[in-house]
């Protein structure tokens, strides 16, 4: 039995069904579940201000856990490293600043006069800190030398000593005499008070 050959054009149109067929359906094909190169990188880096001391510190905090997911990605951006730990460091400042004035606090509660000694006197657990020694005479009082212990030195304990003398002073009815330079530096620091120094 013989096979009769196929004509030509019926080849070539055999021969375009066979290609259509190893095409892939184009308008089947899902675009959108193709990864974006930019979001593959992982999350964008936030913009971190050049000046950190104007950033209030909860936004600090929110600043360091945005870098440190950028940080975690598989692709962190360059400089991301260095503006986390830019952001740790004015954070850690921040926290022991805090600590520092909480501390200062609970030690302004101990605030008392020794007049036997002519001198007001800051304690923390029982043991006397710091004292501002002073002469008193004719309605004035004169504050003479501010005193703070070696282990307190670094507390910032002058100014509190110094504002609590003051305000003792006014208290009484009493007019302060800055002899005292840490006395003379708390009111140029601190304006506010300098009402309570009289004129002349």
């Amino acid at each position: 039995m013989s096979v009769a050959p196929l004509s030509p054009a019926h080849s070539v149109r055999q021969d375009d069904n066979d290609s259509r067929s190893t095409w892939p359906d184009l308008a089947a094909l899902d675009f959108a579940a193709v990864p974006d190169s930019a979001a593959a990188l992982g999350p964008a880096a936030p913009d971190v201000p050049h000046d950190l001391s104007t950033v209030s510190t909860r936004e600090l905090r929110i600043l360091c856990n945005q870098l440190y997911r950028v940080l975690d990605s598989d692709y962190p951006p360059f400089g991301a490293q260095e503006d986390y730990e830019a952001v740790v460091e004015a954070l850690t400042d921040r926290v022991a600043r805090a600590a520092e004035r909480t501390e200062s606090q609970k030690l302004r509660e101990k605030f008392r006069d020794n007049p036997v000694s002519s001198r007001f006197e800051l304690f923390h657990d029982g043991t006397m800190v710091g004292y501002v020694k002073y002469d008193m005479r004719a309605g004035r009082i004169r504050l003479l030398e501010t005193v703070v212990g070696p282990a307190y030195r670094q507390a910032g304990l002058e100014p509190v000593l110094v504002r609590q003398a003051l305000l003792e002073a006014h208290r009484r009815r009493l007019a302060p005499i800055p002899y005292c330079r840490h006395a003379q530096t708390f009111l140029a620091e601190n304006p506010q008070f300098r009402a309570l120094i009289p004129v002349g």
